[in-house]
């Protein structure tokens, strides 16, 4: 098991907001994302993105959103949510935005992402962008999978349960998802229970806690 540099943590500004978190706090995670998706099927019926919305706890969204707030109205103001969601996904590229998809298991490549923007709702910072496959896939050919999670497992990452996954395009009618849910053995567990907010596994563990998303259309 090795340290990590913390400059990593700052792809996400989540190292300066460990601040927040108790001194003794240990066990991953240290930080957790409520998330949504929407599949968003192209004319010809093929899947062609994925809509993300992440909305982050409110540690990180105190941290991230601290003197932001100019106007004091309780929301933060436009110019700098702008920046956040920019900087962000730039540092989020080198981990595919914590976004894994697969056909007939082998790795889909994904495009640049776009349609980019920092929410502020009921007091929580979101995340949303739309992140492009490459190629478009055929779901009534071959199901299409795909898993988003921190490889590191320093922040969980969780469908919300109202409506956790959507359909976007008029193609997609008959297309149904199902989740499963992790199943990680007592070895995982416990290795991800040793560390403390400063240590990594590796770029392995977060997977053993992902959920799987499959898309199928008859």
């Amino acid at each position: 098991m090795r340290k990590r540099s913390l400059a990593w943590f700052c792809v996400m500004s989540i190292g300066l907001a460990m601040a927040l978190i108790p001194a003794g706090a240990s066990a991953h995670p240290h930080g957790w994302i409520d998330l949504r998706t929407a599949v968003i099927f192209d004319t010809q019926g093929r899947i062609a993105a994925l809509r993300v919305l992440w909305t982050f706890d409110e540690f990180y969204t105190a941290f991230a959103t601290e003197g932001m707030d100019k106007d004091g109205d309780g929301i933060p103001d436009d110019a700098p949510m702008r920046a956040l969601a920019r900087e962000s996904t730039k540092g989020l590229a080198e981990y595919s935005y914590f976004t894994f998809m697969k056909v007939a298991g082998k790795p889909v490549a994904l495009g640049p992402v776009r349609d980019v923007e920092s929410t502020f709702v009921q007091g929580k910072l979101g995340l949303v962008f739309v992140l492009p496959l490459a190629q478009p896939v055929d779901p009534r050919q071959e199901a299409l999978v795909y898993q988003i999670y921190d490889p590191t497992y320093y922040i969980e990452v969780l469908h919300i349960k109202d409506r956790p996954v959507l359909f976007e395009g008029e193609a997609a009618k008959g297309c149904a998802f199902t989740i499963t849910e992790p199943k990680p053995d007592m070895k995982v567990l416990s290795l991800a229970q040793s560390l403390d907010k400063t240590e990594s596994a590796g770029d392995g563990l977060g997977e053993y806690f992902a959920e799987t998303v499959t898309i199928h259309c008859p």
